[in-house]
């Protein structure tokens, strides 16, 4: 098979290991390319044509000699910045075709930094003795599509359990490079769309609207971490129209609540210059978490309007003045777009426990938001009213109309 496998390895204390995995793979009649990231011997490597870890720290513009006094702690800080930078520069070089790593936490700590430089859709693969427990996985995996795996014991020798987990993961890795993902369908066109439980029934409903033979639709939860992932996408020129229709990402950002983490949201589209869609799904709605102690509600939780999504999390809706704050955002970040925008405003809610007769209908926060993001906005946007809910037949009709007249608009600017 005409494909190499890189395995990303301290080979100072995984070596016997790692040639465990190296032969595993080359048995599968695969390729294989070691690269050291050793921090303390640079020259373990050297026997098995190992990229060097001077070499990585070399091609960060750093020398071994000063690299070696950092300190363990400095070493690994500084092992994982060059990793970051090199891995994707081997990857564009065609040096390898997939890459995994099997180790320990600092072992996994560094792979990771590299793993998650590379490319969407390059099979990458961390297994390690920490990846259990009550520690978070955005560690390895931000907002890529890396697998993780639990080693059960600590990779430290080889025994009858460690040999299982790397036979696992090394036969793994050669199914994904036997069989690579598919490559989008040519024609048709790439949407992309964001989506929550309580407005998944008006995208649901409007992507269904659009042709699945023209268009091919792509979803993300935004939760604190799908706006994250879909903007690393955009930015990747993976869409060409983005229907950004659930914004609850942005009231994290500016109020607070559990859906933290996407930060600066709208901007990939705008800064890569990709025409949007855009309605405020669940923007009017502000979650709390709630953990087994019952901790996590806020002081005015009994003033709030809202609704349990489960005996963890609470929606409650937003205030007037929270409204006005969200609204002079979206506004801000919609008027730097060069790229076309049209914006759908329905008058009953942005999500679906704000219709109206639903627990967290308000219509004098919904017109707060309404009148002064058209206070704000740029004539250059266009906006389209629609009476009624988010999640309504005519909201869902309304978005569809527009992402057809938008892709219908960019053909033409192609020339199609």
């Amino acid at each position: 098979m005409d494909k190499t496998i890189a395995i990303l390895a301290s080979l100072d204390t995984k070596l016997s290991e790692t040639l465990y995995a190296k032969k595993l793979i080359e048995d599968c009649g695969v390729r294989t390319l070691l690269i050291d990231m050793s921090t303390v011997n640079k020259d373990r490597g050297a026997a098995y044509g190992a990229v060097s870890p001077e070499a990585i720290i070399a091609a960060y513009g750093m020398e071994w000699k000063d690299f070696a006094v950092l300190g363990k702690a400095g070493c690994i800080e500084t092992m994982s910045k060059a990793l970051e930078k090199s891995i994707p520069e081997f990857y564009r070089k065609g040096m390898f075709d997939a890459l995994i790593s099997i180790g320990g936490g600092q072992n996994a700590r560094m792979a990771a930094s590299a793993a998650k430089a590379l490319p969407f859709g390059v099979p990458k693969i961390i297994a390690s003795s920490l990846a259990c427990g009550k520690r978070t996985m955005e560690q390895y995996v931000g907002n890529k599509d890396v697998m993780v795996m639990h080693t059960v014991a600590d990779i430290s020798g080889l025994n009858s359990t460690t040999e299982c987990v790397i036979a696992n993961v090394c036969h793994a890795v050669v199914g994904m490079v036997s069989y690579p993902a598919p490559v989008p369908e040519k024609g048709r066109t790439r949407i992309a769309a964001t989506m929550l439980g309580i407005t998944s029934k008006g995208v649901e409903g409007s992507l269904r609207l659009l042709d699945d033979d023209k268009f091919e639709k792509t979803c993300f939860h935004a939760n604190g971490v799908g706006g994250r992932c879909m903007e690393d996408l955009i930015r990747a020129g993976r869409f060409s129209i983005v229907a950004d229709l659930t914004l609850h990402e942005i009231t994290g950002e500016i109020i607070g609540g559990y859906c933290q983490g996407a930060y600066n949201r709208l901007m990939a589209a705008i800064e890569s210059r990709v025409p949007m869609v855009v309605a405020p799904g669940a923007i009017d709605m502000l979650d709390f978490f709630i953990d087994e102690q019952g901790n996590g509600l806020p002081e005015d939780i009994d003033r709030r309007k809202k609704i349990y999504h489960n005996s963890s999390i609470v929606h409650t809706k937003i205030y007037p003045d929270e409204a006005v704050k969200l609204a002079e955002v979206l506004a801000e970040r919609l008027n730097k777009a060069e790229a076309p925008v049209i914006l759908i405003l329905p008058d009953e809610g942005f999500c679906e426990a704000a219709a109206k007769g639903g627990a967290m209908y308000d219509p004098e926060s919904d017109k707060a938001f309404i009148d002064t993001i058209r206070k704000h906005l740029d004539s250059r946007i266009r906006v389209v009213d629609v009476h009624g809910n988010f999640n309504s037949p005519a909201c869902q009709k309304a978005i569809a109309d527009a992402v057809m007249s938008m892709e219908q608009a960019v053909s033409e600017s192609k020339g199609d």
